[in-house]
Parts: C-alpha cells; sequence; structure tokens
C-alpha cells in the first residue's frame, strides 16, 4: 500500500487551518513584536541601535513565553482532540497506517512552528525597517561587522532557532498522545515546561535542558549587532545535541505509545 503521510498531511492542515487557535497565536506573536518596536528604545538603546538589535531582541521576546505557549499548546492539541472526541477511530478506519497518522501530525506541529516563526520574523523585520536600518555594524573606529557578515549570521540564527522549537512541537505532541483530555494536555504541558524551567536552576539540571538555548542563536546576534565579540561554538553544539536528542526521545515515545494503545476505551 502506497504511504498516506502526504494525504494525511493535507488533511491535517485542513483541520488545522479552520481552527482558531493558529490565528490566534500568529495574532499573538505579531503583537509582541508591535510592542517591542514601540518600548525598544526603553527596554535597551545599545540593543536596537540598528535593525538586527532590533529583530534580535524582538524574536527573543516573542518566544520566551507568547509565542513559545502557543507552540506547545496547537502540539498538546493535536491528538488529544481527536481522541477525546472518538474521530481519531474515523481516520484509522480508512487504510492508514497508525505512524503515518502519527508522523502527519508531527510534521504539522513542526509547520505551524516554522509559520510563526517566519511570520514574527516577517513583521519584526518591516517594524525594523520604519526606524533602523540592516546595514554593517559600525562603531566610532568604523566598521566591525559586514552586512554580508551579519546576514549570513542571521539566516543561520533563524534556521538554528527551529531546533530547540522543534523539541518543544515533539514534546506536546508526546503529553498530546499520553493525556486524551484537550485540557488536562495543555494543562500538563504548560505546568510542567514552566515547572521544569523554575526548578531547574535549583536542582542543578540547567545544563541537560534544552530549553535554555531557545532564544540562544538570537542573543548571538544581538552581540553581533551590538558590534562586540562572539561566539557559536561550543555552545551551538550543546543545543543541537540536547534538542535533537529531546526531539527524537519524544517523537519515538510517542510513536511507540500510540501505536500500542488501545482508542476503544
Amino acid at each position: 500500500m502506497r504511504s498516506q503521510v502526504l494525504r494525511l498531511l493535507c488533511n491535517e492542515i485542513a483541520k488545522a487551518a479552520r481552527r482558531k487557535l493558529p490565528y490566534f497565536g500568529l495574532f499573538a506573536g505579531g503583537l509582541v513584536c508591535g510592542l517591542t518596536y514601540i518600548v525598544a528604545d526603553e527596554l535597551s538603546a545599545a540593543d536596537t541601535a540598528n535593525a538586527w538589535g532590533y529583530v534580535a531582541l524582538s524574536m527573543q521576546l516573542v518566544f520566551t513565553d507568547i509565542g513559545l505557549i502557543f507552540v506547545l499548546v496547537f502540539a498538546a492539541l493535536l491528538m488529544a482532540e481527536e481522541t477525546r472526541s472518538g474521530t481519531i477511530r474515523a481516520a484509522l478506519a480508512a487504510p492508514v497506517y497508525r505512524w503515518e497518522l502519527y508522523l502527519a501530525k508531527a510534521i504539522t506541529g513542526l509547520l505551524y512552528m516554522i509559520v510563526m516563526s517566519t511570520v514574527s520574523l516577517a513583521l519584526s523585520m518591516v517594524l525594523a525597517k520604519v526606524h533602523y536600518h540592516f546595514s554593517a555594524v559600525a562603531d566610532s573606529f568604523g566598521v566591525v561587522y559586514s552586512r554580508a557578515t551579519v546576514l549570513g549570521n542571521f539566516l543561520l540564527a533563524c534556521v538554528l532557532s527551529w531546533i530547540p522549537l522543534a523539541a518543544i512541537v515533539a514534546y506536546g505532541l508526546l503529553v498530546s498522545t499520553i493525556i486524551r483530555s484537550p485540557g488536562a494536555a495543555v494543562a500538563v504541558s504548560i505546568g510542567t515546561l514552566y515547572i521544569i524551567d523554575f526548578t531547574k536552576h535549583l536542582v542543578g539540571l540547567d545544563p541537560y535542558i534544552f530549553t535554555k538555548y531557545i532564544g540562544y542563536p538570537w542573543q548571538v546576534l544581538q552581540q553581533i549587532a551590538q558590534g562586540v565579540d562572539y561566539r557559536w561554538q561550543p555552545t551551538i553544539w550543546k543545543m543541537l545535541g540536547l534538542s535533537c536528542a529531546y526531539t527524537v526521545v519524544a517523537l519515538a515515545g510517542g510513536m511507540v505509545l500510540f501505536l500500542r494503545q488501545d482508542l476503544n476505551d
């Protein structure tokens, strides 16, 4: 039987497009970008002396709380909503494998994460262009980083910022697989995320939790925008290693649980 992942993915995207939550998440992310633009000079004049600095600051603020929560909630509802209502049994009545459905939902969560990140980034760049310039970073002694250098690091930060967010999607989908009630899945996913963030410093787990790296690529870009020395390595390898490990474990664990679940309960 030919793989049905693409057909299932199109169906998942169509269902997501009919929901209000994804659009409200995009609106909330855009609102944070707008508020950041309004108070940028007051927050830190040094960080927002050019467009690169404003974009880096804006993206950090978007995905510190608001953007992160909406990506997590979206993923946490992907499976729980259908298992609670029973519509998932109808979906599996068609000639599809469970792993295909799970993979389609995982890709849908990743696509929403990318869309939200891209929309927030595009809006922050438009706002930055109104007041600042995407030019070379310079100080009183001359050019510190050329425009090409900053642009290259900006594109690198864009791509790298998706890696830890992908782990958030995988975690949300795992919770959605374990807990069949949509409300409970959302509460558990957000609650555990904040509990871990609040306690990781106290128990010494901070170096082993991927969430600390969610804003790291934009922090590096902010350093570049300030004209100070920056270094991707070795921190970037820790970010990639932890984020990829959490993503693989969460996706594999969620898929195994889903393959073995009795959906008739």
